[in-house]
């Protein structure tokens, strides 16, 4: 009969601090909210573009108007972050790349012959 006390107690015991453990994961999960917001979030005054994207954060899909203007505005921020310029003239879609010749001078010698551009 002992073991079994000893069992039950030791089974007992695991179970509190099971509990503990997760009352304690539980409160320390959940969070302050005396923390302030963090630095993504704070919108920097006097910039009209962050204050934009800041409102479009909370658009929902039925305000279609406001999501039209949101999609320009993220359209022009990922130009602007890419470093792409909307003036640039794209290609056609037919038009041939032009024939570069590559460097030849880091290649190692004698194991592969490198294909020679031909002059047509």
């Amino acid at each position: 009969m002992s073991d079994f006390k000893a069992f039950k107690a030791l089974s007992l015991g695991a179970t509190l601090c099971a509990g503990v453990l997760a009352s304690a994961c539980t409160i320390h999960l959940r969070g302050d909210d005396n923390r302030p917001q963090p630095a993504s979030s704070v919108v920097r005054e006097g910039d009209p573009v962050a204050t934009e994207l800041e409102r479009c954060r909370s658009i929902s899909y039925e305000q279609q108007d406001r999501l039209a203007e949101c999609r320009k505005i993220w359209a022009e921020q990922r130009r602007q972050f890419l470093g792409q310029n909307s003036n640039l003239a794209r290609p056609a879609p037919d038009a041939t790349p032009s024939a570069s010749i590559k460097d030849q001078s880091r290649v190692p010698l004698g194991l592969f012959p490198a294909p020679q551009p031909t002059e047509r």
